[in-house]
């Protein structure tokens, strides 16, 4: 009972990591208003999280090693809750971005250190299905825009965020009264293993197969962070003119589809004995279903919400990449793995600003964020549009790694 106790308490620092990234999507209008702040300005307030989140993937894993999961999961969620706190309590927009940048770095020890713990306190044959179900607690916490969207109407987003601050504060003391790092029977174990020295790491590196991998991994999942968590509401409301809830929960869907995309890939990776078929087949889907979101004009809201679901669907496709890091050094995995989350959450920081950028770009005359145009959004939003076909060839470029070869390479 105490494994899954251990896990939920992890899980939910991923669950909230999650709702703080797409929290700037349900009140833009109010940050607008609160920081005078034009539509780069959100981008870079909404994106400095995802920076420092990049930057610190790789410091965390070593972190975690060295020091164990509990110690610095705690004070890693007491930061993110007391920056949050502070974010609640900001008045311009240079202080916001600050306070966003020490948001992100406390929630960069989420996911790792729920992972970390998991791989502690479950078997190894459980591990992948842990994993799974914890990249479904981070979709569900993304999928909380109506939910939020309701509180900041009743209360006012800076009471929202004081109290989503609040929560991880909270979090953060039951970790440190339940969780332990390791199972009480465990015997000790052997020094961590030194880190790779630089010439290990420069061969990791200059493998183009790591790179169009990582590659793929950011370009199809772009969508979730750029169109849910900042965009995509405000270009559903001018499409289907919706109010604030409503567009929320609209474009709250598209983790919906993750949700489902994300129990749903791993398992048909297996079942295929394929990595790249599954990558390619999502590739394909998620540059058809992307296009006809944004281009085709008058499509009905349900048929819309379906389009949301399946975009979703298929940009979770990127939970393969790991797997595929996986099997191209499985000695060195954890360097793999690593460097593929550092080139996610990069992208994930400049797709934000990215969009906004375009949107400034394409009307530069514009008076405030409600003042953008249905075509300003179609210009912006096509970014994502050839990101999805950056996917679809990285994929096609991609070597098979469940062939036997890249692994006896290794081996």
């Amino acid at each position: 009972m105490l494994p899954w106790i251990i896990w939920v308490l992890a899980a939910l620092f991923v669950v909230l990591n999650y709702v703080q990234q797409v929290f700037p999507n349900i009140i833009a209008p109010e940050l607008g208003s609160a920081f005078h702040a034009d539509a780069g300005v959100l981008g870079s307030i909404a994106s400095a999280y995802f920076y420092a989140y990049a930057i610190l993937q790789i410091p965390v894993g070593l972190i975690l090693d060295r020091f164990g999961t509990r110690r610095p999961l705690v004070i890693a969620i007491l930061a993110a809750g007391a920056a949050t706190l502070a974010f609640a309590s900001a008045h311009t927009s240079t202080n916001a971005l600050v306070v966003r940048l020490l948001m992100g770095a406390g929630s960069a020890f989420s996911f790792l250190g729920c992972l970390k713990l998991v791989q502690e306190w479950f078997p190894p044959d459980r591990f992948s299905t842990l994993a799974g179900m914890t990249n479904t607690a981070a979709m569900m916490g993304a999928a909380c825009g109506a939910p939020l969207a309701l509180l900041v109407k009743a209360i006012g987003w800076r009471s929202a965020m004081a109290w989503t601050g609040g929560v991880e504060v909270v979090l953060g003391i039951l970790i440190l009264i339940v969780v332990r790092d390791t199972p009480a029977s465990s015997k000790p174990t052997a020094n961590t293993p030194a880190m790779p020295d630089a010439s290990v790491m420069f061969g990791v590196l200059r493998d183009a197969q790591v790179w169009i991998n990582a590659l793929y991994a950011t370009c199809i999942s772009l969508i979730f962070v750029a169109f849910g968590g900042l965009w995509g509401s405000g270009y559903i409301h001018k499409v289907y003119n919706l109010d604030s809830v409503a567009a929320a929960g609209t474009s709250s869907i598209l983790f919906l589809g993750g949700i489902a995309g994300s129990l749903f890939y791993g398992w048909y990776s297996d079942f295929l004995q394929s990595r790249k078929k599954p990558m390619v087949q999502a590739g394909i889907g998620g540059l058809l279903t992307m296009a006809l979101l944004i281009y085709i004009p008058g499509i009905p809201l349900p048929f819309f919400k379906a389009g949301l679901f399946l975009a979703g669907f298929f940009s979770s496709a990127n939970i393969v990449s790991y797997a595929v890091a996986r099997d191209l050094y499985p000695r060195l995995s954890g360097l793999s793995i690593g460097f593929l989350s550092t080139c996610y959450y990069a992208g994930n920081a400049t797709s934000q600003p990215l969009v906004g950028f375009l949107l400034e770009r394409h009307a530069p005359a514009v008076d405030g964020i409600e003042a953008v145009t249905l075509p300003d959004y179609r210009f912006a939003l096509s970014s994502l549009v050839l990101f999805m076909g950056v996917a679809l060839i990285c994929s096609l470029l991609l070597k098979e790694t469940l062939s036997g070869d890249r692994l006896l390479e290794q081996a």
